[in-house]
């Protein structure tokens, strides 16, 4: 493992105030160290934006080769996703409404169930995703 994460663990367990007030195992120091921003860069830029995970889940949905179990939890991590009224609204830029709206239309009933699901989390309360799936229909 790289030390400089250690490193940045520590120093979130160091600054990470006590909850109820009780000890966090750490004494204050007068000298805390800076947070390594080196690393904390290293561990950002390998993490996906929710753009990419949204793509993926849908790649992953809409890929012949993928087990319905594995396209059942690709959906469910893209349902969580799109409960995120950002990345509902940026369904349209990103273009995740056709692929989304076409697997209504699946052969199986657990495919058409979950994507039925994933656009009314997508919609709810969220006029303009409602728009951008109704000229879709």
């Amino acid at each position: 493992m790289d030390p400089s994460l250690n490193n940045l663990l520590k120093w979130s367990i160091e600054n990470t105030p006590a909850a109820n007030g009780q000890p966090n195992g750490t004494e204050p120091s007068a000298h805390r160290q800076p947070i390594d921003a080196e690393a904390l860069q290293r561990l950002l830029a390998n993490t996906p934006s929710d753009a990419e995970l949204m793509k993926t889940a849908m790649e992953v949905v809409r890929s012949s080769e993928t087990t319905l179990e594995n396209k059942l939890i690709a959906f469910d991590n893209f349902e969580q996703l799109v409960e995120n009224l950002d990345n509902a609204n940026n369904m349209d830029p990103i273009g995740l409404w056709p692929p989304l709206v076409e697997t209504l239309k699946d052969e199986e009933a657990e495919i058409r169930k979950m994507a039925a699901w994933c656009v009314g989390t997508a919609v709810q309360n969220n006029e303009k995703s409602q728009e951008k799936v109704c000229s879709r229909l």
